[in-house]
């Protein structure tokens, strides 16, 4: 009887975690793991010369055709103009999708030059599909320190 109770719990464990997905969300870092595909050294706070890259994860394959990705000023409460967006096609094959650049003067764009943002402030970037909010993210931008 043991067995079987056990055997029970097993299965209906093996079962949860089948069916858990991750939820969707914006992560944002200063780091690229390529080897990896993911962004490292998360943070919601960057000095404007931070190198800056986004990632959307949505934790199964995409079940809608276009992704849009748009650049807010201010917070979720308070949300100010959009300052731009990019937009793409996506398919049920891929979960996760990366916006970053490459700065003029090499390497990866900053935040200010990601965000088109110059000064200090809140930024909030909103991924959607049509008019479905998916997932959003609040970043600071803030001065450069002096080291």
């Amino acid at each position: 009887m043991r067995k079987l109770i056990l055997l029970a719990v097993v299965a209906f464990g093996a079962l949860l975690a089948a069916c858990s997905t991750e939820e969707a969300k914006i992560v944002c870092g200063r780091e690229w793991n390529p080897a990896n595909q993911v962004v490292v050294d998360t943070t919601s706070e960057f000095e404007l010369i931070n190198p800056m890259i986004v990632q959307f994860r949505y934790g199964t394959g995409f079940d809608f055709p276009a992704l849009k990705i748009t650049f807010y000023e201010g917070t979720e409460k308070s949300k100010g103009k959009e300052i731009w967006h990019y937009e793409t096609k996506v398919n049920e094959k891929v979960s996760v999708y990366t916006l970053q650049g490459h700065s003029k003067r090499g390497g990866l764009m900053t935040a200010a030059e990601l965000t088109r943002h110059k000064a200090p402030g809140s930024i909030l970037i909103e991924a959607t599909a049509g008019d479905r909010l998916l997932a959003f993210k609040e970043v600071t931008l803030v001065k450069n320190k002096v080291k």
